[in-house]
C-alpha cells in the first residue's frame, strides 16, 4: 500500500486534535448559555412592574427586585435582612403565619391574598400577594417565591367609594325630603324611607309601582308631560302642585323636582328626583301670598327710610355750608350792624332745618337701643306737632298730665311707635277726623289689666292714642299685632306696623293693647315703667367762641364743608390742614403727626370710611385726639368708633360756638 501523503497525515493529526478539544468547547458553550439565561432572568426580574421576592425556608428574604424595594421604600441591602413577617402589618401577621403553615403541611400548594404591609416610613401599603413554596423530592421547602401587586390606590378608591355610599345612604335616610329613582316608564327602582312615609306604602309594595297607581288620571298626564320634557331637553324640571292619593285614600300635595339619569352608554335610563309634602303650605297659600306682599311692602318702606336718611345727611351738609357762612359773616359784623338781625334769623332757620333732618334721621335710623331718661310729654308733643303739619286734615287733641313720671326709653324707637299709631289713625280716617293723645300717671298691679303678657307691679306712664275712624271687629283685633297683618287694600299707606310697635314696647318692659268697635274708632294704650331719674336737659350754654393756635387736620369729602370749616377755624387762630378723604388724611397725618394735635374726622366718606381712617390713625399715633363729625346722628357705626376711644362727636350742621367749645374741651383735657 502506498504511503499516505503528508497532507493526509496532517489532516488526520488535525482531526484527532479537534476530537480531543471538543468536550472542552461544549462546556464553554453551555456555561455561556447559562450566563445568558441568568442575564435574561435578572433583566426580567428587575424590570418587572410587580414586586418579586425570593426567601429561604424560614422566610428570610434572599433576593428582591427593584419594584419590591421601591414599593416598601427600602434599599436593596436593607430588604435582605428582613422576613416576610417583619414587613407585614401587625393586624395581618397571624393570617400570614396560618397560610404559610398550610403550605408547609401540604394542605395548599400556594395562596393568594390581599394584605397590608408596612413601608419604611411607617405608612401602610395594600397589596395582592401570590406566594408559593418550591420543594424538593422529599417535600422539603427549598425557597419561597412571592409576587406582590401594589393596590393601595385601588384600595383607597374602594374605601372612598364605600364611605361615599355610606354617607349617601345616611343622607338619604336622614333628609326630610323623599328621594326617588324611576325607570323610563315611571316605575320606582330606588327610593328612601321618606318616600314610603309620604306616599303611604311599604317599601316592597312601592318598589316597581308606577306613578299612575297613586295619582289621578289628570295628574298622571301632567307628570307624563313633565317627564317627557325632561327626557327631550335633558334639563331638570319642577312640579309645584303634584297631587297623590295615599294607600289610605287621603290626598297630599307634593312638590317634585326631576332630572334625567343616564347609563354607562350615556343613553337615558330613567329619572331621579326629590319630593316634598307641601300640603299645609298649599292650603295656606292665599295667606302666604298676602304675607309676602306685606314683606315686600315692608322692604320698600325700609328702602325709603334708607333713602330718607341719606337725603337728610346730605341736607345737613348743605345746612353746614349755610351755617358756616353765616358764622363767618357774623364774626366780621358788630352787634349793632343792621344785618345782624337777618343773620340771626337765617341761623334760626338753619336750626329748624337741622331739627327737621334730625327727626327724619330718628325715623329712618331703625333705632339703636340708646336709653335716656325722658319726659314723654315733650317727646309726644313734638311728634304730634310734626305729624299735624304733615296731615292737616287730622285735628289732634292733646291732654298731658303735669308732673308726668319720667321713663327710660330709646327716644327714636318710641317716636317710631308714635308715628306708627298716628299713621294707623290717619288711614282709619280717610276723610279726616280727630286724633286724641293723652298721658297719665298710674299705679298698675299685676292683675289689674287684661294684657297680652305679664308685667311687674308699680308706677307706669300710660299713653292713650284714640281716633274717630272706621274701627275694627273683634277678629281683626285678635290679629292686630301679628307681623304683616293689615286690613288695608293693596297700595294703601305704609301698613300698620303694629307688630314692630308691640316688639318695641315689650322690649321696654311695657305693654300695648287695643280696643275698637266697628264704626266707633280705635284706642291704643301703652304702659311704660316709670323711672326714678331726672331728665338731663340737653342744652349747651355756650359763651363766645374760643380760639387757639394748635394745628388741626380737617377730613371731609364735601369740599364745601371742608372749606367752610377751614375758614371758620382759621378765624379762631388755628392752623388748618385739609384732606378730602381718608387716604389723603392718612398721608397728611403720617407726614405731620408731631404737629397735628386734633383731627376732625367725617364719618361717611367714599374712598375710606371714617371708622377705617380712625383705626389707621390710632395705629400710627395711639394717643391721637380725634373728633368725629357726621350729618347722621350718633348711630351704631359712630357709636362703635366712640367705644374705641374717640374723643368726641359733633353733628352737622354746627355753628362757630359749638365747634370752638368742642375743640377746646378735647384739647384742654
Amino acid at each position: 500500500m502506498a504511503k499516505p501523503l503528508i497532507e493526509d497525515q496532517h489532516f488526520n493529526d488535525k482531526k484527532n486534535s479537534d476530537q480531543a478539544e471538543q468536550p472542552a468547547t461544549s462546556e464553554v458553550l453551555l456555561t455561556e448559555a447559562y450566563r445568558q439565561d441568568a442575564l435574561r432572568f435578572r433583566t426580567i426580574f428587575e424590570a418587572a412592574p410587580l414586586g418579586i421576592v425570593i426567601a429561604d425556608p424560614q422566610g428570610y428574604i434572599l433576593e428582591a427586585n427593584q419594584a419590591f424595594s421601591q414599593m416598601l421604600g427600602y434599599r436593596h441591602r436593607q430588604v435582605k435582612s428582613m422576613t416576610f413577617i417583619d414587613i407585614t402589618h401587625p393586624d395581618d401577621r397571624e393570617e400570614t403565619i396560618k397560610l404559610s403553615t398550610a403550605v408547609r403541611e401540604d394542605r395548599i400548594s400556594s395562596y393568594q391574598t390581599e394584605k397590608c404591609y408596612l413601608k419604611s416610613d411607617g405608612q401602610s401599603l395594600w397589596a395582592i400577594v401570590r406566594a408559593s413554596a418550591v420543594k424538593d423530592q422529599d417535600g422539603n421547602i427549598q425557597f419561597w417565591l412571592g409576587i406582590m401587586e401594589d393596590i393601595s390606590e385601588r384600595k383607597l378608591a374602594q374605601e372612598a367609594l364605600i364611605e361615599s355610599e355610606r354617607r349617601y345612604r345616611n343622607i338619604l335616610g336622614s333628609i326630610e325630603e323623599g328621594y326617588f329613582e324611576v325607570d323610563l316608564k315611571g316605575n320606582f327602582t330606588f327610593f328612601n324611607n321618606r318616600v314610603c312615609q309620604i306616599i303611604g306604602y311599604e317599601h316592597d309594595a312601592l318598589l316597581g309601582m308606577n306613578n299612575r297607581t297613586y295619582t289621578s288620571p289628570e295628574t298622571a298626564r301632567k307628570m307624563y308631560q313633565i317627564f317627557n320634557q325632561v327626557f327631550r331637553t335633558g334639563e331638570p324640571a319642577k312640579v309645584t302642585k303634584y297631587e297623590i292619593i295615599r294607600k289610605d285614600g287621603t290626598k297630599k300635595i307634593l312638590e317634585v323636582s326631576a332630572s334625567l339619569m343616564k347609563g354607562a352608554d350615556d343613553h337615558p335610563s330613567g329619572f331621579r328626583g326629590i319630593m316634598r309634602d307641601v300640603s299645609s303650605r298649599i292650603q295656606s297659600e292665599k295667606e302666604k301670598k298676602r304675607l309676602v306682599s306685606q314683606v315686600q311692602h315692608s322692604q320698600k318702606m325700609e328702602a325709603i327710610g334708607t333713602l330718607a336718611g341719606g337725603i337728610a345727611h346730605d341736607f345737613n351738609n348743605l345746612l353746614m355750608g349755610f351755617q358756616g357762612n353765616i358764622s363767618l359773616m357774623k364774626m366780621d359784623l358788630t352787634d349793632e350792624h343792621p344785618h345782624q338781625e337777618f343773620l340771626n334769623n337765617m341761623e334760626s332757620y338753619v336750626k329748624r332745618g337741622s331739627d327737621l333732618t334730625r327727626q327724619i334721621l330718628g325715623f329712618a335710623r331703625g333705632g339703636k337701643y340708646q336709653v335716656k331718661t325722658t319726659n314723654l310729654n315733650v317727646l309726644i308733643n313734638k311728634n304730634a306737632d310734626m305729624f299735624s303739619r304733615a296731615r292737616k286734615e287730622i285735628t289732634i287733641h292733646k291732654k298731658f298730665q303735669e308732673d308726668l313720671y319720667t321713663v327710660d326709653v330709646d327716644r327714636g324707637q318710641v317716636e317710631q311707635v308714635l308715628l306708627n299709631l298716628f299713621v294707623n289713625a290717619w288711614q282709619a280716617m280717610p276723610g279726616g277726623g280727630n286724633l286724641y293723645v293723652e298721658t297719665e300717671n298710674i299705679n298698675l298691679q299685676a292683675n289689674d289689666y287684661d294684657k297680652p303678657y305679664a308685667i311687674d307691679s308699680g308706677k307706669y306712664v300710660r299713653i292713650t292714642v284714640s281716633d274717630s275712624g272706621i274701627g275694627m271687629d273683634k277678629k281683626t283685633q285678635e290679629r292686630i299685632f301679628e307681623p304683616f297683618f293689615t286690613t288695608k287694600a293693596f297700595g294703601r299707606g305704609t301698613g300698620l306696623g303694629l307688630a314692630s310697635a308691640y316688639g318695641i314696647i315689650k322690649n321696654h318692659n311695657g305693654i300695648i293693647n287695643v280696643y275698637s268697635e266697628k264704626g266707633h274708632g280705635t284706642t291704643f294704650k301703652i304702659y311704660l315703667p316709670a323711672s326714678d331719674k331726672q331728665v338731663i336737659a340737653e342744652k349747651f350754654k355756650l359763651e363766645e367762641a374760643r380760639g387757639g393756635s394748635e394745628t388741626i387736620l380737617m377730613v371731609d369729602d364735601e369740599e364745601m364743608v371742608a372749606d367752610i370749616g377751614k375758614d371758620l377755624l382759621e378765624k379762631l387762630g388755628y392752623t388748618i390742614l385739609v384732606a378730602g378723604g381718608g387716604a389723603e388724611a392718612i398721608k397728611l397725618f403720617q407726614r405731620h403727626r408731631d404737629q397735628i394735635e386734633l383731627v376732625i374726622l367725617d364719618m361717611i366718606m367714599p374712598d375710606m370710611s371714617g371708622g377705617e381712617t380712625f383705626s389707621r390713625m390710632r395705629a400710627i399715633k395711639p394717643d391721637a385726639k380725634i373728633l368725629l363729625s357726621s350729618g347722621y346722628s350718633l348711630d351704631s357705626r359712630a357709636s362703635a368708633i366712640m367705644k374705641q376711644g374717640c374723643n368726641g362727636f359733633i353733628q352737622k350742621p354746627f355753628n362757630l360756638k359749638k365747634i370752638s367749645h368742642k375743640i377746646r374741651e378735647i384739647l384742654d383735657n
